[in-house]
């Protein structure tokens, strides 16, 4: 019952909502209200594309932040086998490790593979292509872009593995551990909203993606042998 109870609330109903978000954004074209917005507070440009915030901090120096804390979830995994200190934490660590790198692999084997176009490069916002819906057919006429799902959003929604992780050693700072990975990919994501570089739900798919490659490493560090 209580393994029951456990994937209907961390898989079929993160599920479902995520499916009738992901839904209705397509149908409402919600995703063209929210970047509609943006660019005309912005002046009918992407006045922040460059700006020192959103580019070099909030972009480029949160970036290195990323890949920083995925060094940190190595080195302790890895410290976990010699230090008696940290060592009952050492399938958790992997586990950090593990879902911040796949799913950073994940969506960029799906960017690789995909044709949306950035906001700032679609007609409607300056560029010189015509806005397709992410699951229309590419016409061919004009490069692929490559800007679905966010990168940027899913190396903060990455962190919602800390959930699982303190699911695990510290249940009453699992809440904490969500909030901090939420946290994160928002404000990742509206960065790169805000600059012209992804749609809103480019943002969710990343979350999404982020939500179940951070479950099946929780599955696979502590349930797949009981």
């Amino acid at each position: 019952m209580l393994v029951v109870r456990f994937w209907r609330r961390h898989l079929l109903w993160p599920l479902v909502l995520f499916i009738a978000v992901a839904l209705a954004l397509e149908r409402g074209q919600f995703d063209l209200v929210v970047a509609d917005g943006l660019y005309a507070l912005e002046g009918g440009q992407w006045a922040l594309k460059n700006h020192f915030v959103t580019s070099s901090v909030l972009h480029d120096a949160a970036q290195n932040l990323s890949r920083i804390i995925g060094v940190v979830f190595l080195a302790l995994a890895i410290g976990s086998r010699c230090s008696r200190r940290l060592a009952p934490y050492g399938r958790g660590f992997w586990l950090l490790f593990a879902a911040a790198a796949g799913s950073a692999i994940i969506v960029s084997i799906i960017k690789a593979l995909s044709h949306v176009d950035c906001p700032w490069d679609l007609l409607r916002y300056g560029g010189s292509r015509p806005y397709l819906p992410i699951f229309a057919p590419h016409p061919g006429e004009y490069p692929e872009g490559r800007c679905f799902p966010s990168g940027h959003a899913g190396a903060g929604y990455g962190l919602v593995a800390l959930y699982f992780f303190f699911l695990h050693y510290g249940l009453r700072w699992k809440w904490l551990g969500l909030s901090v990975g939420l946290a994160m990919g928002v404000i990742y994501g509206v960065d790169q909203q805000l600059r012209g570089a992804h749609f809103l739900s480019h943002d969710l798919w990343a979350l999404a993606i982020c939500w179940l490659v951070a479950l099946l490493c929780y599955w696979i560090a502590f349930h797949r042998r009981t």
